[in-house]
């Protein structure tokens, strides 16, 4: 019976940690140039299915600094994501599920 509130929990702290983290590094970005960025557009497969679920993977990912999503399929089985850096998307895709994914599969249930 607690698990879903403590997901909730879970998710919303993983968020605001992730907001901090990522401001962090997209303002360093900005405030040294030299920093080169290698933006990329990647297609990341979404475990979650309930139509509520993906709304919030993709608003989770846009409202993070440095990713947005640009699209879900009509399946609703990819979101298509724009990052700032590109360079390590497998990377970047483990980041989302860990981050957001596996809080949202536990409300799911």
């Amino acid at each position: 019976m607690m698990r879903k509130p403590l997901a909730l929990v879970a998710l919303l702290a993983s968020f605001v940690a992730d907001l901090l983290l990522s401001s962090f590094a997209v303002a360093r970005v900005v405030l040294a140039p030299t920093i080169r960025t290698h933006p990329a557009i990647v297609a990341m497969p979404v475990e979650v299915r309930t139509p509520w679920a993906v709304a919030l993977l993709a608003c989770f990912t846009s409202l993070t600094p440095g990713s947005t999503c640009l699209h879900v399929s009509d399946d609703r089985k990819r979101l298509y994501l724009h990052l700032l850096d590109g360079r390590n998307p497998e990377a970047s895709i483990a980041k989302f599920r860990r981050v957001y994914e596996r809080h949202l599969l536990e409300l799911e249930r």
